[in-house]
């Protein structure tokens, strides 16, 4: 069974982004071999730091719906949040497939960014293409929102900075070396042109933030030789200064809220104000948040309800505030379903998996760049969050599930804990 829970990690992480149909059944093939020895797979994840927290937080989603439900009833709109948030508990069989052995890990990182580039290739309308490279203002999502590609694509590129060039020195012979590290530039350059035309300023400065971070890191161990750090910056910052018009011209499309944020830092009291900010991305998103925060002060602990956040949207006095999909803040989502109570216990289950990370790391069974790598892919997810709720939908949980999943399966013991006896 081992071999089918490999079998179905692969075929998921090559599916995530190209071909959703593909990943469930890969998501269907890990499970099915998780199931076949739930004892022996308990037993592993038991001794996970995870293990504690996510018990906490399976407990209080269902005590949290079991109280709603007694108390009002519960819509079908929260019933359906609920089944999406289970759907996450799949991060378990994925986890459980990659087993502590990064070199399951790394091929799973590989097939999914090769997945991606090959959502990008099917998803790629040249008329419009051409369009976005011209008039700097066309938004590319290649298939997928345009918000949560930027960050599929802002981690896509900081696993070939962190990742790649390891890989590469590891091959034996100097003419794949080469041809590998020509394979790395042009999937950078197409990445980078990707998250340059999806326009997202959230991917943007996550990315902004994070990478220099990583990159500064991996040159103070030596992990990463200089000559191909070297062509991978100068390729990245060509693709800023070609792109500045554009990324200007986006960064510039909020000026009017961003100046009017700046009157209000002056006056104490800024109420009859913040209802007044523009109509633009920044001024819709604070006065979500206000709207959000105002509501959720009303049960702080415990929330409002799965499915929240959309009845705060649509009780809206502001009509353009209720054609709003979501309040835009993963944080204030969670909160304003959950409350601060429900916060905290998703915040525990993502310390969980980074507490079993740190514990590898210290016995040395976790290599450098792999804990590099999933720490970068956490800052920018936390960053971009800030500005975006996909939680619910199939393309994050694809995402989330396949990251989480690694991160969990490298924090445990290097064996086959799902194999049955034939």
């Amino acid at each position: 069974m081992d071999r089918i829970a490999v079998t179905g990690l692969y075929l998921f992480a090559l599916g995530a982004f190209a071909a959703p149909a593909a990943a469930n059944v890969g998501l269907v093939l890990t499970a099915l071999a998780a199931l076949c020895r739930p004892r022996g797979a308990l037993a592993i994840l038991r001794r996970h730091p995870l293990w504690l927290p996510l018990l906490v937080l399976v407990a209080y989603l269902i005590l949290h719906g079991t109280g709603f439900a007694l108390a009002r009833g519960l819509s079908a709109g929260d019933v359906e949040v609920l089944q999406d948030l289970a759907k996450l508990g799949l991060v378990l069989p994925v986890g459980l497939a990659v087993a502590g052995q990064p070199s399951r890990a790394r091929r799973a990182l590989l097939l999914a960014g090769t997945g991606l580039l090959l959502c990008m290739a099917l998803n790629t309308r040249w008329a419009e293409l051409a369009q976005a490279l011209t008039d700097g203002v066309t938004r590319l999502g290649f298939g997928l929102p345009m918000i949560a590609f930027g960050l599929y694509a802002a981690t896509a590129l900081l696993g070939l900075l962190v990742l790649a060039p390891a890989g590469i020195e590891a091959l034996p012979a100097a003419g794949q070396r080469r041809a590998a590290q020509v394979a790395l530039l042009a999937a950078a350059a197409l990445l980078g042109l990707g998250l340059l035309l999806c326009r997202s300023r959230g991917a943007w400065l996550a990315l902004a933030l994070v990478m220099p971070v990583c990159a500064g890191l991996m040159l103070r161990r030596r992990c990463v030789p200089r000559p191909a750090f070297a062509a991978l910056g100068v390729l990245l910052v060509g693709g800023v200064l070609l792109g500045g018009e554009s990324v200007a011209r986006r960064l510039g499309d909020d000026s009017a809220a961003f100046q009017m944020l700046a009157d209000m830092a002056q006056v104490e009291d800024v109420g009859p104000t913040f209802d007044a900010l523009p109509q633009d991305s920044v001024g819709l998103r604070l006065r979500l948040f206000g709207l959000g925060l105002e509501r959720w002060r009303e049960r702080s602990l415990t929330g409002l309800g799965p499915n929240a956040g959309d009845g705060v949207i649509a009780a809206a006095g502001d009509p353009v505030l209720r054609s709003m999909a979501h309040l835009h803040n993963t944080y204030l989502e969670l909160l304003v379903r959950f409350g601060a109570l429900g916060l905290a216990a998703f915040g525990a289950v993502v310390g969980g998996l980074a507490a079993g990370l740190r514990r590898q790391a210290r016995n040395g069974a976790l290599p450098a760049e792999l804990g590099l790598f999933l720490a970068g892919a956490l800052a920018l997810t936390l960053i971009w969050s800030a500005f975006d709720f996909r939680l619910l939908t199939q393309d994050f949980r694809f995402y989330a599930v396949l990251l989480g999943g690694i991160a969990l399966g490298l924090g445990l013991p290097r064996r086959g804990v799902v194999a049955c006896a034939s």
